[in-house]
């Protein structure tokens, strides 16, 4: 009887919708582990990405800032919008650029430019300190136990020009010197007025102590006074500095901050940048409070009509709409990481920002992460950017990373020094650093047409493993079903490579669209692999307005046995 020959089965995988990267075990084909400079706009297939255009900026700017769609920058030499120069007298080193209305302040110079002036001004408001002589009265003339008792006031020139910026309820800062090192009190200015006590030619600013435990009690150089009356120490210098804060922000006609060192959240007076210290009990006042939360402050923003302020461990949600009604809410929640303020972004309601392990989205109660298909933690620090379609995280590493909302699907690109990414007029710009110390602004998501093209775009799609758990099988051929698009002699490049059980890459396939039709099949017979699980990579590159789409890709299969050998 004549022996029964087996029919050898052959197998055609497929896939022609195509997903973002899945770095999970058993990734199916059409996902990919590495996925660069490729994406979905042409979806379900993938597209390669148009090079990245860019703007360069001049050399040796200190500081940054988009203003209605334009960029605002300072240098040694001034400050300059829409690349027009207005004088400004500005210290060495970086600066901080922070936007309420046509204002712009400057820090820590606490300049102040009104952009809504031709030509436009700039003042100094926090400049106006005043000199005088800082006295502790004792009416009692022994040492007081009771609040009552306490006054502490200084005596300014009464023609000084500088008096005119200070007025009841602010809140100031006093630098005086005692025993050779210099000391700061903080009070709230009481009145301001012609006193008994005050010397001529002077007008006493009188301080409100009452937050006082006990009479401050001065000295003079080299003697205590012992009859508790008057003690005057010289050169005291008043001013209203604007607090030391590690992040500002704008929100509702005033500026919001916060600092780490402090341990508080302040507000400036309802329509000033610099009024940080205006108390006087109206619904114009200034604000501060105080958190007793671990850790630093991470980040700012605005959502929900509400400011945030960020720790690694917590949010804190400033409430209300004047100064009597401000109150602080305490979220525990995975916050902003150290060093990624720049990751809190919006789109369509929802906070999006860089955690410590990765991108989460906050909804106003709770967080969630969405980037869990990448794989692993992203520890890098990180600045991140949105709109109606895109989320897009440039990490410290040099790695942009792409989620397409549309499809819940992620890619990745290349672009180093990063310090900045923002939204502006509905389309995503990042700010990079070269290594010479040079800014360029850099569209990430589209080309501007008016810009510099960098010279290629590289991509790279590379697959899971494909047959895990089956037993071995011989593979035969892969397909790719790709178009091309030439345009000004400008040339795509794609090659199809293999690889057998975690092997080597073996190329099967080289594809130039000069020497190609537009559109086609590819068909890359492959020297029979056989092994248990099989990858695939296409890579190449395009130039200028070239592009390739990939429509499908098909592994053609042999089952075999299941001994190894």
């Amino acid at each position: 009887m004549a022996a029964k020959v087996s029919k050898i089965e052959s197998v055609t995988e497929s896939a022609e919708v195509f997903g973002g990267i899945d770095r999970s075990n058993g990734t199916p084909l059409g996902y990919w582990q590495e996925l660069k400079g490729l994406d979905f706009t042409a979806y379900p297939a993938l597209r390669t990405c148009k090079p990245f255009s860019y703007t360069e900026l001049p050399d040796g700017i200190t500081g940054y800032m988009f203003k209605n769609g334009g960029i605002v920058y300072t240098k040694a030499d001034g400050i300059y919008i829409d690349g027009k120069k207005t004088a400004v007298e500005l210290s060495a080193g970086e600066k901080r650029l922070v936007g309420m209305g046509a204002y712009i302040l400057i820090l820590p110079d606490e300049a102040l430019i009104n952009t809504a002036d031709d030509p436009i001004s700039v003042t100094y408001p926090t400049r106006h300190e005043l000199k005088g002589s800082l006295y502790e009265y004792n009416q009692n003339q022994t040492r007081p136990t009771v609040a009552i008792f306490k006054l502490l006031y200084i005596d300014v020139a009464k023609d000084s020009a500088e008096l005119s910026y200070y007025s009841e309820g602010n809140q100031i800062k006093i630098a005086y010197s005692y025993g050779g090192k210099t000391k700061y009190l903080t009070a709230r200015i009481k009145s301001i007025s012609e006193e008994s006590y005050t010397r001529s030619g002077c007008v006493s600013i009188n301080l409100d102590t009452s937050v006082y435990n006990d009479t401050l009690y001065f000295y003079t150089e080299g003697r205590r006074m012992e009859n508790f009356r008057v003690v005057c120490i010289k050169n005291a210098t008043v001013s209203m500095k604007i607090p030391q804060m590690d992040f500002i922000v704008e929100h509702n006609n005033r500026l919001w901050g916060c600092s780490s060192a402090d341990h508080e959240i302040y507000c400036s007076k309802l329509g000033s940048a610099v009024e940080w210290g205006s108390y006087d009990g109206i619904s114009t006042d200034a604000w501060a409070a105080t958190v007793g939360s671990d850790g630093d402050f991470t980040g700012a923003c605005v959502y929900a009509n509400s400011v945030l302020f960020f720790k690694e461990n917590c949010v804190h949600i400033v409430y209300g709409t004047k100064a009597s009604n401000f109150t602080v809410s305490t979220i525990k929640l995975r916050g902003v990481q150290s060093g990624s303020g720049g990751s809190l972004c919006l789109s369509d309601g929802l906070l999006y920002y860089k955690a410590p392990e990765g991108v989460f989205c906050f909804n106003g109660s709770a967080a969630h992460r969405i980037d869990s298909k990448l794989g692993g933690d992203i520890t890098d620090t990180a600045v991140m950017t949105a709109d109606g379609r895109y989320i897009v995280m440039a990490a410290a590493d040099g790695t942009v990373y792409f989620y397409d909302k549309r499809y819940a699907a992620w890619y990745e690109r290349r672009l180093s020094g990063v310090c900045s990414a923002h939204e502006i007029n509905g389309r995503l710009y990042a700010v990079a650093k070269g290594n010479s110390g040079k800014l360029t602004v850099i569209r990430l998501v589209g080309t501007d047409s008016d810009a510099k093209k960098q010279a290629e775009n590289s991509f790279e799609a590379v697959s899971g493993d494909i047959g895990r758990g089956k037993v071995f099988n011989i593979y035969k051929k892969l397909r790719a079903a790709v178009r091309y698009s030439r345009k000004n002699n400008e040339v795509p490049v794609l090659s199809l490579y293999v690889s057998g059980d975690g092997g080597e890459w073996k190329k099967a396939a080289e594809y130039n669209s000069a020497e190609s039709k537009s559109e086609e099949i590819t068909a890359a017979p492959i020297i029979p692999l056989r092994c248990k699980t099989v990858r695939i990579k296409i890579s190449g590159k395009t130039s200028g307005d070239a592009y390739a789409v990939l429509y499908g890709v098909y592994l053609d299969s042999e089952k075999g046995s299941e001994i190894s050998g």
